[in-house]
């Protein structure tokens, strides 16, 4: 035998060879379950709360405000007096735009009172609220401002402002927030503690890999992941790398997800090669976010699978 007729006969013996793997590594088999992964998530917030919901507050700790034209020169002059005081107790800012957080009218017709012989000199709270599971985040809040302050300090519009803030009434009859304003009451040391612990948290996107179901046939690996944004600001860019080992697999191009959105991705057929015991989910932006810890999820084959 020729020496050419030798190595074009060694060359069809590999290919075969190859080939034959290919198709091992290709035939259908059983799919191989991974275990299914759900986040774990604890937020430092308060346990205890005075606010109508849990963790309720605005994007940011900078509170924007409109004030109708509608409103007198005095009722105008007691909201801007209230923002002035809050400022003063707490760590939030108040600023007015034509974009507001807080909306504040004003009228001299009030709404009925509830229970006899009590006059409503306000109302307020929150109007538009989005669950983003770590937050209750307000987008729009609400002051109408009835009566005219009697008290030297503006008592109803800083309670007013409290409700838009997210905070309740309670049965101490010397809080703002007692249901019947008198002038002595006075801002609670548990509010002010609860603010400040709420409006810490950096106003940012939170991106936050809640779930991945998987399994793989041969080298085909197939997944469904939802991807969700439990922070305070939208994420507008973003993208999912599946990884074996040290390797990127592949890359997913997920784009913007807005404050409390969720996005799910269904991926099947993606070819992987190494050691598939164990794959790495991981989100990244390259925005600020609250937590990044979160972002990352292994999955690891179901044990008898």
């Amino acid at each position: 035998m020729r020496f050419l007729d030798f190595v074009v006969l060694f060359m069809l013996f590999a290919l075969l060879v190859g080939g034959m793997y290919l198709l091992w590594l290709n035939f259908p088999s059983e799919p191989t379950e991974f275990e299914k992964y759900t986040a774990n998530l604890s937020f430092d917030l308060p346990s205890k709360s005075s606010q109508f919901h849990q963790n309720m507050r605005y994007p940011d700790r900078t509170i924007s405000y409109f004030i109708s034209k509608n409103c007198s020169t005095k009722k105008t002059s007691d909201f801007l007096k209230a923002a002035s005081f809050l400022e003063e107790k707490t760590i939030l800012d108040f600023k007015e735009s034509v974009k507001p957080d807080i909306l504040i009218t004003c009228s001299n017709v009030a709404p009925e009172p509830n229970e006899q012989g009590h006059f409503v000199a306000g109302e307020g709270g929150p109007s538009v609220i989005v669950n983003t599971t770590r937050f209750a985040v307000i987008m729009l809040g609400r002051v109408g401002l009835y009566r005219p302050e009697t008290c030297d300090t503006p008592q109803v519009a800083t309670h007013e402002i409290l409700h838009a803030l997210g905070f309740d009434h309670n049965d101490n009859s010397s809080s703002i927030m007692y249901p019947i304003t008198s002038c002595d009451q006075v801002l609670d040391d548990d509010i002010v503690e609860e603010i400040e612990k709420l409006y810490s948290v950096p106003s940012a996107g939170d991106l936050v890999i809640e779930s991945v179901k998987a399994n793989k046939t041969g080298r085909y690996l197939g997944f469904e992941i939802v991807i969700a944004n439990y922070g305070l600001k939208a994420i507008t860019e973003s993208k999912l790398k599946v990884m074996v080992g040290n390797s990127v697999a592949k890359e997913f191009e997920m784009g913007t997800l807005d404050i409390g959105s969720k996005k799910s991705l269904t991926i099947t057929n993606l070819r992987v090669s190494g050691d598939t015991s164990e794959i790495s989910l991981v989100i990244e932006t390259e925005e600020n976010e609250i937590d990044k810890e979160n972002n990352y999820a292994e999955i690891k084959v179901a044990s008898g699978s």
